[in-house]
């Protein structure tokens, strides 16, 4: 046999095809009409222009995520199943197309080495196929993960392609029994499924084999009909969600400016809002978001207030917030969001309805949920429009985190008297960069390093470690109040950015290369946030600073006790700003040092549960996360836990104390394990 010549008839046994190309027509008619209804659905929300920005570098990240499915394969068992099933998928669709071109258009692709392969490829697609089902059933019906939403739409998914994969098995193995194949060794599936019909007449298998063949069919048109209604729309609105996807720094939220909207002429004060509080205030994307999410349970496993058993989880906030719009989309809800008693029917408030005002408070802000969603969804962002709305708009908020807020706006910190910074600034006999005076290096305190005297070593031993660089640095001392953050994490949009123009001004009075800061929660404002209000800066956290030191040979560590560490990732700085290596380099050239991981680490680093707003308000429900994550390094070994984060800091070291763990687990911030290991002990 000449492998050239391979070949099969195609559409063999098959009349009335016209009836294929009807039941086709009518699947797109339907859906087109659902894909209609959808995108209908999301142009109802409100606009969000950044999201049409920078088309070509979107393309090439959506075709780049869709086809290593980076984020899919970040879950090891769903990633396998769910790859076998894309890819297998891919092979079918190619393989399909090229056999439609050849029978519509009289083309001749599919023969030869065209054949041989493609048959082949099918054939191990279609086994790949039921492999990925049986596994997805498996977890999904017998292993029963708590954050994997099982329902009807589940069960349909799954069976459809099965029934999909097996009929067209088995429309090969009747056309293989009744004609045989002498090239029957590229189709060992079709084989099988052959001698199924061994013994059969030739008229029982046409007959048959036409059976087969039509179910298969309608059974695919089914399924492009069905795709818009169905979790199959994942498929198309997965992508898209990965399209629109954030391109800015994932701890840049949007925001409104408050304050030029109240001094607008134009000003409508009954109509003023700031954040989401109806269903009518969500943007386009944020619609498109709700649609997107495949209830995978992701996020929920590695949301830390989710695994603390606290009433939380970002799937829960999506998939709420999902059927409340929906819900008052079927009502047909008015444009333009009025709030006249029909409106407010048919737009309901989310708070109230899609959960309980407690609800948000939860969030850590830890971008850990973002950080797994395969579909790229902004749960953060979107959560953060609701508690802006619900401090600003409605007034509530816990009552340690407005105690917070009350000190942070009469105080300029949400800690004490500024006195006590100047006065501690002072007593550190640390040059103060005035206005108008130039320096290399101006080093943000932060209030969190200033105001709790256990955290000031932090200050006082980077300062030390800038000396022994020979670094020309500064603080602003009295003219640096707190960055902003508190605010902005609570909800409190007006004092943050009352805060951020102040303070944006302040540092342009100064001439400076580098804004240090050893906060990772200062390092976001001031790198992410603050650019929105002309505060464009070079800011570096003191691991990238001290790394940098170490690799250029300034900085030379000499001696070290023998110990075994871990380190913690802030949120803030790990998934925040994507700085992972740095800080485990700079442990690893500490002499005696030996740097363990925790199980969840780097990307899925366990919050230490001060985010969000957290260090300054405490919910008693479920386990402390701080409680959590100290274990976490207990179990790895560790007799020392360094972490580059004084909000951290406090939470692990408070948690040591806690569970009686003084003997066993120090905790330290990066720059004294490095001052440390610089310094000969007699």
């Amino acid at each position: 046999m000449n492998l050239s010549d391979a070949h099969r008839e195609i559409m063999w046994n098959i009349s009335a095809v016209w009836l294929m190309y009807t039941l086709f027509i009518v699947a797109m008619g339907i859906f087109g009409y659902g894909m209609w209804k959808r995108i209908s659905f999301w142009r109802k929300g409100k606009a969000d222009d950044e999201r049409w920005s920078d088309f070509g570098k979107r393309f090439f990240f959506m075709v780049k995520e869709i086809l290593l499915q980076g984020k899919v394969r970040g879950e090891s068992f769903a990633g396998w199943f769910h790859s076998l099933i894309f890819y297998s998928f891919v092979v079918l669709v190619i393989t399909t197309g090229v056999v439609a071109i050849d029978f519509d258009l009289g083309t001749s692709f599919f023969n030869g080495y065209v054949y041989l392969f493609l048959s082949g490829a099918s054939e191990l697609a279609g086994v790949f196929i039921l492999i990925g089902v049986g596994m997805a059933t498996w977890r999904r019906y017998i292993k029963k993960p708590d954050t994997l939403t099982r329902n009807f739409g589940d069960t349909f998914a799954l069976s459809l392609v099965a029934i999909l994969v097996v009929t067209g098995f088995m429309a090969e193995g009747l056309r293989i029994a009744s004609q045989g194949d002498p090239w029957v060794w590229i189709s060992p599936v079709g084989w099988v499924f052959s001698l199924m019909f061994t013994g059969m007449s030739q008229d029982a298998m046409a007959v048959t084999h036409k059976i087969l063949w039509w179910g298969h069919t309608v059974f695919a048109m089914g399924w492009i009909a069905s795709i818009p209604f169905t979790k199959f729309f994942h498929l198309l609105s997965l992508p898209a969600n990965v399209f629109f996807a954030k391109m800015t720094s994932p701890g840049t939220l949007k925001r409104q400016d408050i304050e030029g909207m109240m001094e607008d002429p134009d000003f409508d004060e009954e109509n003023f809002n700031v954040g989401i509080q109806r269903t009518s205030e969500f943007t386009w994307k944020q619609r498109l978001d709700f649609d997107a999410c495949i209830e995978c349970g992701r996020c929920e496993n590695i949301c830390p207030a989710n695994q603390a058993d606290q009433p939380f989880g970002p799937k829960q906030l999506i998939n709420n917030l999902r059927d409340l719009v929906h819900q008052a989309a079927a009502k047909k809800a008015p444009e333009g969001g009025s709030v006249g008693a029909a409106a407010a029917d048919a737009c309901p408030d989310v708070v109230g309805n899609a959960f309980d005002e407690d609800f948000i408070w939860y969030c850590r802000t830890c971008m850990a949920c973002m950080e797994v969603c395969p579909a790229m969804i902004d749960h953060v962002d979107t959560l953060m429009e609701v508690r802006r709305n619900e401090v600003i708009m409605q007034g509530r908020m816990p009552g340690e985190a407005a105690r917070a807020m009350r000190m942070l706006e009469s105080l300029g910190n949400p800690f004490g008297p500024q006195d006590t910074r100047i006065d501690w600034i002072d007593d550190m006999k640390v040059r103060v960069v005035g206005p108008g005076e130039e320096v290399d290096v101006i080093y943000w305190v932060g209030c969190c390093t200033t105001f709790d005297p256990t955290k000031q070593k932090i200050a006082q031993d980077l300062c030390k470690l800038l000396d022994r660089c020979g670094i020309d640095f500064g603080v602003l001392g009295k003219d640096e109040s707190c960055c902003g953050d508190p605010a902005r994490a609570m909800g409190q949009e007006m004092v943050f950015q009352q805060i951020a123009k102040e303070q944006v001004e302040e540092l342009k009075k100064r001439k400076f290369r580098v804004l240090l800061t050893s906060c990772p929660h200062c390092y976001n404002v001031l790198a992410n946030e603050y650019p929105q209000f002309g505060g464009d800066f070079n800011v570096i956290h003191h691991s990238e600073f001290i790394h940098e030191m170490l690799w250029s040979g300034t900085l030379q560590p000499l001696q070290g006790e023998k110990q075994t560490m871990v380190y913690h990732d802030p949120c803030y700085l790990g998934r925040y700003q994507k700085v992972y290596d740095s800080p485990r380099e700079v442990l690893k050239s500490i002499p005696g040092a030996t740097l363990n991981e925790m199980s969840d680490t780097r990307e899925q680093s366990f919050c230490c549960g001060g985010g969000g707003g957290h260090y300054w308000m405490d919910i008693k429900k479920g386990e402390r996360l701080n409680n959590i994550r100290v274990q976490h390094a207990i179990d790895a070994g560790a007799d020392t836990m360094i972490t580059g984060c004084a909000y951290c800091m406090q939470m692990l070291d408070d948690s040591v104390k806690i569970l009686n763990m003084e003997e066993k687990l120090e905790v330290k911030d990066i720059a004294t394990a490095v001052l440390e290991s610089l310094e000969r002990k007699n």
